[in-house]
């Protein structure tokens, strides 16, 4: 009896302690636990410090809990902002493509290769795109960032990024997607002193939806402040807009950051707090969670204000914890503290980086983008052209546009049309971008060229040094002597083909009259020169349209900082309107303009109501041909026009599109559904999207102005319902294929062919340089540097590359010491980077690098060569 009594206790002991060590337990540690009480439990194992912390990009370990260092920063506006990654058509070029299904791919791969980086441990799944702000003005630095002008074009492509980077998988999130810049931030000059000035109307149908479409139907993980502020209130202290618009209309539970240093700049430039401890304080109540800020050494300005805004009372810590916890959320949303083969995207692995499936999307993606705006049967060339011209600033370089990380494969358009043509292939540069003492001589040298020349293909447009994050483009113009260069040719050669590689629309009516050929083919990723070519040479029929209107000149547009997008007329201008929609100006091409080289007729346009009551849909069907001999893509175009409307209207509005792509001699049909909002304006008195009743015109077209049928309906008047996150509009389309894909659909049979170059540099001399590169100030792309040799053979030639990308080569001219270079900026500020340089013909002994930022930073020299060939 007593041996038994003694084996109960020895089991209720056991008992006891098994039930103490599992209520001891890390319940954030639990994989099993609900996500909410995982949150908890570590937010009460933090301490003040620890959670303030989280407020800033750089957050440090937390070794008693064993949290690692992380870094809440990433950068994939078209590819991510790093080493050996994919880098996709830019943003204004993948609206040119109409294709919301081509941008789930695209945002699959970029999200794939995030996924492998980090499951290297190279870098986190924070990244800070897309950017929705509407390129209402092609002069802002930025405009290259934006999908479109049109509200709808811009949030069906917005959608379908945050789809593809987010996953679908039901645990996890695959990349955390922030969308920017919020809201009206759309000048870039002084930004950060500026203040938007909006109307409400304008703010609901204009600058809004494309982030409610990724918050409420696509549920994106986070949103971006502006550094500007909004009526009056910086936007990163703006309470109406981001507690009660953001949250509580639109129901948002994700995470808030403020722009780089944007919380400081609520006192410090915006002058809307008195201390830096009140702007902290205002931020955390206004429901904006964290503040952009990357240094190796100093905190966020905003994490080191928020202990004194408690202490002086001005904040609780009941108050932070509100948004630390929806910070420490998305860290469980991603796995980051669960076993990794939970977690289907840690299986993600380092071979998908720059893979021949993502080149060949690359690719896809950038014939897709390419737009058509003359041609006087001129294209397609044939590739037998015995003597062929290709000339231009933008001809031998693969200009990838502003945010671009560093692929190893890049191909330039010369490098393109060489492979495609048979015959001889001659390069100028004809001028530099902006304007060289040498460019008389560049010019007289491409004049020669394209005399002696059957065709001339001119590579031409604007780069970073004119348009970019801090600088907004003065002129439409081609800058620089460039329009120069194409007179001086054309008035040589009148076989012309005209290629743009623009951040936007740019003022070539000369060039509209007197050029054959134009084509548009932007900054177009790592595989443009392929894509090109292919479209010269007729390999691919150009199905891109124009995703905004292309004014004749700046003097076309209302002032910069007008952000009135409906018509106004006030006693102190004349009458203003921007976009297709509103602007009474004759563009230069339309919006939804591009020619195909085949023929394309719409006809049979029906809908299935003529009568439409509140919250019904209606399909809009027709059938599109293809009558000329080339098969080729056609972009059908749903324009709606509220003909009896008591406000002002939209002279047309883009409600729906399809593209489809149809081989020469067939029929397809094109059905289109349109709900009921469609037909809908906001009422700044009511403060709904209302429905007037009365007649509206269905319009169907080929561009904003080449309309080929109408019909009229009837609506019924209605009110359209509010949603928050959980509920969806009426554009949503659950049933779409796209929702229910795994992030390894792209590839074939699990093969992850990164066709790598595996020559070795043990045949030639090399030498590295080891570079901390500092954070200037600025956004460039590449820093100015200065090679020094004690001693180099004549004509010798050597090649630059970092973390085994290839920058470019240069020849040593005889008894030259010193040679201007050009560095690529690394994805980040701070980290050791290493540049090799290798001698791959004659010899050169190395003596030091100086290294020339950009703004107000001083030129440094490293002599210290770290590694060399033996």
């Amino acid at each position: 009896m007593p041996f038994k009594m003694s084996k109960k206790f020895l089991l209720s002991t056991l008992l006891i302690l098994i039930s103490i060590t599992f209520f001891n337990a890390q319940v954030w540690e639990n994989t099993n636990a609900n996500i909410d009480d995982r949150v908890e439990d570590l937010l009460s194992k933090m301490t003040l410090d620890e959670k303030i912390s989280y407020c800033g990009s750089r957050i440090p370990e937390i070794e008693r809990l064993g949290v690692p260092f992380f870094e809440w920063y990433g950068e994939a506006l078209h590819g991510l902002k790093a080493w050996n990654c994919t880098q996709f058509p830019q943003n204004i070029a993948m609206g040119s493509t109409w294709n919301p299904d081509l941008m789930f791919d695209v945002a699959t791969a970029i999200s794939n290769e995030a996924r492998a980086l980090k499951n290297l441990g190279q870098k986190e799944v924070m990244m800070f795109a897309p950017t929705v702000n509407m390129a209402r003005d092609p002069r802002w630095g930025r405009n290259e960032e934006c999908y479109s002008e049109d509200p709808f074009l811009m949030s069906e492509i917005a959608r379908m990024y945050i789809r593809g980077m987010q996953g679908n998988d039901p645990n996890y999130v695959k990349t955390v997607t922030t969308v920017k810049h919020y809201v009206a931030n759309n000048v870039d000059t002084r930004r950060e002193f500026s203040h938007s000035l909006v109307r409400m109307k304008d703010l609901y149908e204009y600058y809004f939806p494309a982030y409610k479409t990724c918050i409420v139907d696509e549920e994106a993980t986070g949103i971006m402040t502006g550094l500007n502020g909004l009526n009056g209130i910086p936007c990163s202290a703006h309470d109406w807009l981001v507690n009660g618009v953001l949250r509580n209309e639109w129901g948002f539970e994700g995470y808030v950051i403020a722009d780089w240093a944007a919380i400081q700049g609520v006192e410090k430039r915006l002058r809307y707090a008195q201390t830096q401890e009140e702007a902290a304080a205002m931020a955390i109540k206004a429901g904006v969670d964290q503040e952009c800020f990357r240094h190796k050494t100093k905190s966020a300005p905003f994490v080191k204000a928020l202990k004194p805004a408690i202490e002086q009372g001005l904040l609780t810590e009941e108050e932070l914890d509100v948004s630390v916890r929806r910070l420490l959320r998305l860290r469980f949303m991603t796995g980051d503290f669960d076993d990794p083969s939970l977690n289907p995207y840690s299986k993600i692995p380092k071979s998908v980086l720059e893979c021949d499936t993502h080149k060949q999307l690359a690719l896809k993606a950038a014939e897709q983008s390419i737009v058509l705006l003359k041609n006087d049967d001129l294209l397609p060339l044939k590739k037998d052209i015995s003597k062929l011209a290709v000339i231009g600033p933008f001809a031998n370089r693969c200009w990838l546009g502003i945010y671009s990380g560093n692929p190893k494969s890049k191909i330039s358009p010369l490098e393109g049309i060489q492979k495609s043509a048979t015959g001889e292939v001659s390069f100028a540069e004809g001028c530099s971008v902006t304007g060289d003492a040498d460019d008389q001589q560049k010019i007289d040298e491409a004049v020669a060229l394209a005399k002696n020349s059957e065709y001339v293909i001119l590579v031409v447009g604007n780069d970073e040094s004119t348009a970019t994050e801090t600088r907004d483009r003065m002129s439409l113009k081609l800058p620089g002597k460039q329009h120069q260069l194409i007179k001086a040719v054309q008035a040589v050669n009148k076989n012309v083909i005209l290629v743009l590689v623009p951040s936007g629309s740019t003022s070539i009516g000369w060039e509209q009259e007197n050029i054959p050929g134009i084509i548009c083919a932007w900054p177009n990723g790592q595989e443009q020169g392929t894509a090109l070519a292919n479209v010269l040479f007729g390999d691919i029929n150009p199905g891109g349209k124009l995703s905004t209107a292309w004014v004749k000149s700046e003097k076309d547009l209302p002032h910069m900082h007008d952000y009135n997008v409906l018509t106004w007329k006030d006693d102190y201008g004349p009458e203003t309107g921007r976009t297709y929609m509103y602007s009474k100006v004759e563009p230069l091409y339309p919006f939804g303009f591009g020619l195909s080289y085949t023929k394309f007729e719409i006809n049979d346009l029906k809908v299935s109501k003529s009568n439409i009551k509140a919250l019904e849909d209606v399909v809009v069907t027709a059938k599109v041909s293809n009558v000329g001999e080339m098969d080729g893509d056609e972009i059908i175009q749903v324009y709606v026009r509220d003909v009896e409307s008591s406000g002002i209207v939209a002279t047309k509005a883009l409600k729906g599109f399809k593209r489809l792509h149809i081989p020469a001699g067939e029929t397809r049909t094109v059905s289109i559904e349109l709900p009921y909002e469609a037909f809908s304006h906001y009422n700044t008195n009511s403060k709904q999207f209302e429905v007037e009743a009365g007649d509206f015109e269905i319009m169907l077209g080929q561009s904003s102005q080449k309309i080929v049928a109408v019909k009229t309906i009837k609506v019924d008047k209605g009110l359209i319902p509010q949603i928050r996150v959980g509920q969806k509009s009426g554009y949503f389309d659950a049933a779409d294929e796209n929702r229910t894909k795994k992030w390894d659909y792209l590839y074939e049979d699990d093969a992850f062919n990164n066709n790598k170059n595996n020559e070795s540099d043990d045949a030639f001399d090399w030498v590295e340089y080891e570079i901390v590169f500092i954070d200037p100030g600025v956004y460039v792309s590449f820093w100015d540097a200065e090679l020094s040799f004690s001693d180099a053979s004549k004509e010798a030639i050597i090649v630059t590359s970092m973390e085994g990308v290839e920058i470019d080569s240069y020849t040593i001219l005889n008894n030259q010491r010193k040679l201007q270079i050009r560095i690529p900026i690394p994805p980040e500020y701070g980290k050791p980077v290493r540049l090799k340089i290798k001698t791959v013909n004659g010899e050169v002994k190395h003596k030091s690098i100086k290294i020339m930022p950009p703004g107000n930073k001083k030129p440094f020299v490293i002599s210290e060569i770290v590694e060399k060939s033996n």
